[in-house]
């Protein structure tokens, strides 16, 4: 009750006082850092502050970030930069802690010149009025501009012509299956998916025997089918009780702990049919991915069920505002693209597996690398006690069997073709999907109905969104 109280009355502050309000000069940042380009002339830097709200998924990149802000501060340009970390409470799955945190110091007069937070929450500042126009920043020339991050990026953020939001990588979430078996159905509807799940032979998720494993899988389209993240309702009375009596009528299966050689025999021997998938990148761990479990045999992504056609999501835990009240606007877009958005650290991004980078020509290069990138050379390998992984997703992967393979040119543009064409949108709270399965253990265990479970969600679901607008 205390959260709920606390998000109610800053989402009535917040909505009292408009952005003119707090762009008179009592922003809270000093005089001496409140200094625009053209001082730097005289050796005086132009401080830009960054808060981090965070959440429990915040992105695993910010470490790089911080050493990449030290040597900024300490080097001859004419930038620095003032990180402050707004600290999330232990049992807050959503960031609304660190972000009530912030939200006060903005009411307080000390507002940043960037805001870190999840997309879904940081949308709550675009409505306010309190993010600046990054499209008009990037149409001014002051740093990177739209043609420079993937189109679907791009149509991902701009809302009502205007683009608050930008995000440095995003990780995608999506699940495989033999063409021969599957078709080539792209997204599959949830009917199409229990359907498949009851005439198949063997077991459906690769490495997933019981129903709790199991649930995820159909658990997350039945977010996006029934939640409205954009308009902050939901819908549960329909289609989760036909899931959840689904998932309770299968066989009861015990958990089966196999070696990784065991689960990729799954897909091998037609003994499973989907294999879950994680993208965290253009690399090598792609390609050992697909090469481990499909070989040459062409697959199709069928992703995650949903009656929406959306099926392989796309994860974004951090994105980047900047403040309409911000003295510093244009700096502090030169610094997103510097800190953020660089061709060296946006490589950096996917190479460390924090998701796929949105630069648009880096994700060229990095589909296009020589497959011996990454690998240590002759001299490297005799002093050298442990090779490096190698980084190419064109690098050859070696098979359970012994022998070498690497990536197909097509298998190469079906991944080029899968990114570039992929809908993502970020705004979309993926935490929320806890809360569907934390309800449904009351099912499984014979404790609720599925109809008194989709009445559950209705109200605690249809209450935070409400509070969150």
């Amino acid at each position: 009750m205390k959260k709920t109280a606390l998000i109610l009355s800053l989402a009535v502050m917040l909505s009292a006082v408009s952005c003119s309000d707090i762009s008179d000069g009592t922003s809270g940042i000093s005089d001496s850092s409140s200094l625009s380009a053209s001082t730097t002339e005289s050796g005086v830097k132009t401080s830009i502050t960054i808060a981090i709200a965070e959440s429990p998924d915040s992105w695993l990149g910010w470490q790089r970030v911080w050493e990449k802000a030290e040597k900024m501060n300490s080097g001859s340009g004419p930038y620095s930069v003032e990180i402050k970390h707004y600290e999330f409470d232990e049992d807050d799955n959503m960031g609304d802690s660190s972000v009530s945190r912030l939200s006060m110091d903005i009411l307080a007069g000390k507002a940043p010149d960037i805001i870190s937070a999840s997309p879904f929450q940081l949308d709550k500042f675009r409505k306010n009025g309190y993010l600046a126009d990054i499209g008009a920043l990037m149409d001014s020339g002051t740093g990177l501009n739209r043609e420079d991050f993937l189109d679907n990026v791009i149509d991902s953020v701009e809302q009502d012509g205007k683009i608050s939001v930008i995000y440095p990588a995003f990780t995608i979430y999506t699940a495989a299956a033999k063409t021969s078996l599957v078709g080539d159905p792209g997204n599959w509807t949830m009917h199409q998916a229990m359907d498949a799940c009851n005439d198949f032979g063997g077991d459906f998720l690769a490495d997933m025997y019981t129903k709790y494993d199991m649930r995820h899988y159909f658990f997350h389209g039945i977010m996006i089918d029934c939640i409205d993240f954009r308009g902050h309702t939901c819908d549960f009375s329909t289609e989760l009780p036909e899931v959840i009596d689904f998932l309770d009528s299968l066989p009861v299966m015990e958990k089966r702990f196999g070696d990784s050689t065991a689960v990729i025999g799954q897909i091998h021997d037609n003994t499973a049919l989907v294999k879950e998938m994680w993208i965290p990148g253009i690399s090598y761990y792609y390609a050992d991915e697909i090469l481990r479990n499909f070989a040459d045999e062409s697959f199709t992504f069928v992703g995650y069920p949903t009656n929406s056609g959306s099926g392989t999501y796309a994860s974004v835990p951090s994105a980047f505002g900047i403040m309409a009240n911000s003295k510093h606007k244009d700096e502090a877009w030169v610094v997103l693209s510097e800190l953020f958005f660089g061709t060296t650290f946006q490589t950096e991004i996917s190479d460390n597996a924090y998701g796929i980078p949105v630069r648009k020509n880096v994700v060229e290069n990095l589909l296009s690398l020589d497959a011996d990138a990454g690998q240590p050379s002759e001299s490297e390998e005799e002093t050298s006690p442990k090779k490096p992984m190698p980084t190419s997703i064109r690098a050859p992967v070696e098979l359970p069997d012994g022998t070498q393979m690497r990536l197909s040119d097509a298998q190469i543009k079906q991944l080029s073709d899968f990114i570039t064409s992929l809908e993502i949108d970020p705004f979309v709270s993926p935490n929320m999907e806890w809360m569907i399965k934390e309800e449904s253990d009351y099912v499984f265990e014979g404790e609720r109905s599925a109809e008194q479970c989709a009445d559950i969600l209705q109200n605690r679901i249809g209450l935070y969104l409400s509070e969150t607008q």
